[in-house]
C-alpha cells in the first residue's frame, strides 16, 4: 500500500540524516516530499470514508466542510 511505503521512505531518510549523510539539504527536500505525499493519501482516505456518509445524509461536503451540490 502506498501508505506504508511513504512510511518506509521516511524512515530510511530519517536514518541517513541521523548517521551524517553529506547531502542533509537533498534529504530534507526528500523528506518534505515524502511526508508530503504521505498527508495527500492520508487526506484522501479520510475523505472517501466521509463522503458515503455524507452522501446517505443527503448532502455532501468538500474538504473544509462545505455543502456542493
Amino acid at each position: 500500500m502506498e501508505i506504508e511505503r511513504c512510511r518506509r521512505e521516511i524512515a530510511a531518510i530519517e536514518a541517513l540524516i541521523r548517521t551524517g549523510h553529506p547531502d542533509l539539504e537533498g534529504l530534507c527536500l526528500a523528506l518534505s516530499d515524502w511526508c508530503g505525499e504521505l498527508r495527500l493519501i492520508e487526506q484522501e482516505m479520510a475523505l472517501k470514508v466521509k463522503m458515503p456518509a455524507a452522501v446517505e445524509a443527503g448532502r455532501a461536503e468538500g474538504p473544509e466542510g462545505d455543502a456542493t451540490f
